[in-house]
């Protein structure tokens, strides 16, 4: 799927050169014959936001711009940003942003991938969407007259398959699987993991189900004669559904069934419808979101020890709200989000959750990350019942309780020298890890 906001028509040819026709300005003239123009390319700074950034992969593809180092230095800003879709692919917006004498020439392509494609598939395609974009951006260099138009004749049905025509009614499966294990002379490690989920997902309808079960192992020798086991398992089992309601508005509701050994709980059963307002449209979630969001839930608790309450089960409504944004823009990106969480038969037992982030350009070369979460307890009613000896508080085996979390991360870059990067050597995997010995 390709959409487009261009007022330049453009050929796409597949695995091929592109070149615009274009109708809004004359195309650059001709250079002297002779006359060396790669230095006049158009200079663009690549800022991918996704997953798949593989800038070595890109450069090989596109070579006929300067990519530069630093989006000051740039005629044209490219921001890739993407979010995966129902079917389990990802749709990838490329956002043009015109600088110097490009300001105000900005442009909007996206593209929709499959599930389960290859990475260097994913790649090719998102390059191929990358090389229209830009052509409307070439065509006014020097450069534009050594790029070249070729066709190629679609033959056979090409048809595009319409949700009439899917076998599979826009539901989507995956199953994963994970195992790890890690021992050394004194101790070692287990994990095991599994998930089936099951979706559904169109314009206006959402259905998402997930089945998920988790198992670790802690083995510690102590003496020639003592080993300690730690171990902790959980499940889960949840169906979340969703309607839209316009471009602003959803409706929607949980249901799940979970088990914890760590929490203390035997089974939970949770039910809570939730509504969501979005500030923006919802065709701009890869850039910004604001959302709003509002559930009443109903929790009915077996727990596996009788809790510090003396309770080995209990039912328990709820409400919770989140305010959640997410920004990403040409200087950065940023992200915060606050939620709190009431038990509506006893105010007192309640949850503030706040978090944040932003990844900031502060100027030519200068890059600030910044991280922090924190915590405000008053609704541990799960917790088990006596003083948690020292194993357990040393293995992780129960939660423990506590009036807070918080955590904090920062860190900066600086980068200069040559705006330019356009070489690509990938000799060695272009890591130091073989040669300096990392602290």
């Amino acid at each position: 799927m390709i959409r487009t906001t261009a007022a330049a028509a453009l050929l796409l040819v597949p695995g091929q050169t592109f070149v615009p026709v274009v109708s809004a300005q004359e195309p650059a003239g001709e250079p002297a014959s002779g006359e060396d123009v790669t230095g006049q390319a158009l200079r663009v700074f690549f800022d991918c936001q996704s997953r798949f950034c593989n800038f070595d992969f890109y450069r090989r593809e596109i070579p006929f711009v300067n990519y530069t180092r630093d989006r000051q230095d740039a005629q044209v800003h490219l921001l890739i940003t993407s979010q995966e879709t129902g079917a389990g692919g990802l749709l990838f917006a490329l956002d043009f942003i015109g600088r110097e004498e490009f300001e105000g020439l900005d442009d909007r392509l996206e593209a929709t991938t499959r599930a389960n494609l290859a990475e260097e598939q994913v790649l090719s395609q998102v390059a191929g969407q990358i090389k229209l974009g830009l052509m409307r951006y070439v065509a006014r260099t020097p450069l534009a007259a050594q790029i070249r138009v070729q066709f190629e004749q679609m033959l056979g049905d090409q048809a595009v398959a319409t949700p009439e025509s899917d076998p599979w009614n826009f539901w989507v499966f995956r199953v994963r699987g994970n195992a790890s294990y890690f021992a050394r002379e004194l101790t070692d490690f287990l994990f095991v993991s599994g998930s089936l989920s099951a979706n559904r997902v169109t314009e206006g309808f959402k259905l998402l189900t997930s089945v998920s079960a988790r198992y670790t192992e802690n083995n510690f020798e102590t003496s020639d004669t003592t080993t300690v086991t730690s171990t902790t398992e959980s499940y889960d089992a949840a169906a979340f559904a969703s309607w839209g309601l316009g471009e602003h508005w959803g409706l929607g509701g949980q249901g799940s069934v979970s088990h914890s050994s760590f929490s203390n709980e035997d089974l939970v059963i949770r039910l809570a419808p939730a509504i969501e307002f979005n500030l923006f449209p919802y065709s701009e979630s890869t850039r910004r979101q604001l959302r709003f969001v509002y559930s009443v839930g109903l929790n009915v608790i077996d727990y596996i020890e009788q809790t510090v309450f003396l309770k080995t089960e209990e039912t328990l409504p709820d409400h919770r709200f989140q305010v959640a944004l997410e920004v990403r823009q040409p200087w950065g990106s940023s992200r915060a989000a606050i939620e709190a969480v009431q038990h509506l038969n006893d105010l007192g037992k309640n949850r503030l959750v706040a978090n944040g982030g932003i990844d900031l350009r502060l100027f030519k070369g200068l890059s600030l990350d910044l991280d922090v979460g924190l915590a405000r307890i008053r609704d541990q009613i799960n917790l088990e019942a006596g003083d948690a000896t020292e194993e357990e508080i040393l293995t992780r085996q129960r939660e423990l309780q506590s009036d807070f979390e918080y955590n904090f991360r920062v860190g900066f870059s600086y980068t200069f020298g040559s705006i330019f990067s356009n070489v690509v050597n990938p000799r060695f995997g272009g890591s130091t890890r073989f040669f300096i010995r990392e602290f």
